[in-house]
């Protein structure tokens, strides 16, 4: 399923060389802080877009998924 990519509107530093960088490559790499209130809010909104990226693999570290997992077994206990 190819996904068509809206133009970024620079910003700040850097945001055009990401513009630049989604015409050319299917895959990124950024900070989960610059995307974490986009996805939150979605989540929240319960925006049915979320579901189409619900099978895609995404690649942290295992720190992060240690801690991840961690809270969610404490969650159920509490």
């Amino acid at each position: 399923m190819q996904r068509d990519i809206l133009p970024l509107k620079p910003t700040q530093p850097g945001h055009a060389d990401v513009a630049n960088t989604l015409k050319h490559e299917t895959h990124i790499e950024v900070q989960l802080g610059d995307i974490l209130p986009a996805l939150t809010d979605a989540l929240l909104s319960q925006r049915l877009w979320i579901r189409d990226f619900s099978d895609d693999k995404i690649s942290i570290s295992k720190d992060f998924y240690e801690i991840i997992m961690a809270y969610q077994r404490l969650k159920r206990t509490a």
